[in-house]
């Protein structure tokens, strides 16, 4: 297995436990210095600063979301995987306008070789539409 599929693999874990609500499970993947940089949020550094605003976001939000990579970078310690996100709402509700966007990954493998995340940076340019999941 390729150091850039078990990168992979966390992004994957990553999806099942923001999917599922899961906070702890979510946060075991991250890297203890991780930075996150979310386009509707101030800057958060830490563990301790990224678990509030999930615990937050888990309890109001509803529907799945959905990734789709568009390029992938790894070197040494250091990886980067970008890509298209869509949050696809619940059946019978329409997507909300800040639905889709794109994300900056950039992952750390650890001393004991797992990946972990390290930067999470996300915007919404006019090129991420619903549509690029159909």
């Amino acid at each position: 297995m390729t150091e850039i599929s078990k990168v992979r693999e966390n992004l994957d874990a990553w999806l099942k436990a923001f999917n599922q609500r899961d906070v702890e499970a979510l946060l075991k993947l991250y890297d203890s210095e991780s930075l996150y940089a979310n386009a509707g949020a101030a800057m958060m550094q830490g563990i301790e600063e990224i678990k509030p605003w999930y615990e937050g976001v888990f309890a109001n939000i509803e529907g799945k979301l959905l990734f789709k990579e568009e390029h992938a970078f790894q070197d040494g310690r250091l990886a980067l995987l970008v890509g298209k996100y869509f949050f696809q709402s619940p059946v019978g509700q329409a997507p909300s306008n800040n639905a889709a966007g794109r994300v900056a990954l950039v992952y750390r493998r650890a001393d004991d070789g797992r990946w972990r995340l390290l930067f999470d940076m996300d915007n919404a340019p006019p090129d991420c539409t619903p549509a690029d999941f159909n």
